[in-house]
């Protein structure tokens, strides 16, 4: 029998929202969604209330830092409201309302947070520059979502790194949150991340003599890819990526093969399959960081032992033997270990 679509969100990505968003919260909105089609409403009507309204209230009573914090942690809870549920109605219109919400917490979370939008094939890439304070051009982390993730993800990742002293830059590219209504996901991933880079370090309160790219999942090829392809990338990491996905498609679920036709166009088992970095890793010459977790079937760590045996640079791979995708269920270790492997680099 074939797996509905809520057994396979509760399945395979459980771990990885009850990361992100707090324990009760997670537990209480289980109770309510019990058929796929509650999922994006009931999520969306959770946020409003609780998160949203929380930053409204704290906001008219000028409490900034409690605003700051509700709108972020809203932000997040909506990027989990719109994850894989492409085809529902209102998916398009939770993502701009996702939108609204981080422009609202840009000015009030520490430090703040600046929307970017890059120029890219006559579009445009959104992306979050946050800035360590108190430190005078910093040093630059770009960070790369995975295929079915959004910059939104990426926010606790960036407050890791943001305490090391380093400037974060999280973005959607191809294949990203609203950016999938106009781009689809592509195998040279490092045209993009090299626009991203061209408008960073046009900017003079950035140090672009000391960037580094980071990515999670399928942003780990891509980041390897900038790497090798972009002489100013002095530093990579890749966390639970792949040598290459070729071939999976057919073995995953429906969630998954639901959202990938969004975000990777009609034929995603085709892009795939053209995923690689089997053409770029032997020009790796920077140092890299790759972060697996042992109990991770999508994404066992032979694939970083293939990457590393290619490499020309210095490279350090660390599993952890009860970590899963993206060591989510180790949160705090994981992102802990690359942002002080990123600050002793950089």
């Amino acid at each position: 029998m074939t797996e509905d679509l809520l057994e396979g969100m509760y399945r395979l990505f459980g771990w990885r929202i009850a990361s992100h968003v707090p324990h009760w919260d997670w537990e209480q909105l289980r109770t309510r969604v019990t058929r796929w089609e509650d999922w994006l409403p009931e999520w969306t009507r959770w946020t409003e209330e609780r998160w949203v309204g929380l930053g409204d209230e704290a906001l008219a009573a000028g409490r900034r830092a409690t605003a700051g914090r509700a709108y972020a942690q809203a932000g997040i809870f909506y990027h989990w409201a719109t994850f894989l549920t492409v085809n529902e109605p209102g998916w398009v219109a939770a993502l701009e309302r996702m939108d609204e919400i981080w422009r609202l917490a840009a000015p009030l979370v520490d430090p703040p947070l600046e929307r970017i939008d890059v120029p890219f094939e006559g579009t445009f890439l959104p992306g979050h520059l946050r800035k360590p304070e108190g430190v005078e051009r910093p040093p630059l982390a770009v960070l790369v979502p995975g295929a079915d993730s959004t910059k939104e993800e990426l926010y606790d990742f960036s407050e890791h790194i943001l305490r090391r002293g380093i400037a974060t830059f999280a973005f959607d590219g191809p294949g990203h949150g609203l950016v999938s209504t106009r781009l689809k996901l592509r195998p040279d991933y490092e045209v993009p991340i090299r626009a991203v880079c061209d408008a960073l370090l046009s900017r003079d309160d950035l140090d672009g003599g000391r960037l580094a790219v980071a990515g999670i999942s399928y942003g780990g090829i891509f980041a390897c890819r900038a790497a090798a392809t972009d002489d100013r990338v002095k530093a990579v990491v890749s966390v639970s990526s792949w040598y290459t996905p070729a071939g999976r498609y057919e073995t995953q679920a429906p969630i998954s093969k639901a959202g990938l036709k969004q975000y990777m166009g009609d034929d995603p088992a085709a892009v795939q399959d053209a995923l690689t970095v089997a053409d770029v890793a032997g020009k790796i010459t920077v140092p890299l960081l790759q972060v697996y977790g042992g109990s991770d079937p999508s994404s066992p760590p032979s694939h970083a032992e293939r990457v590393a045996a290619e490499v020309n640079g210095p490279n350090e791979l660390v599993v952890f033997p009860d970590g899963v995708h993206v060591c989510n269920n180790l949160a705090f270790r994981s992102r802990s270990l690359v942002a002080d492997w990123l600050a002793e680099r950089l």
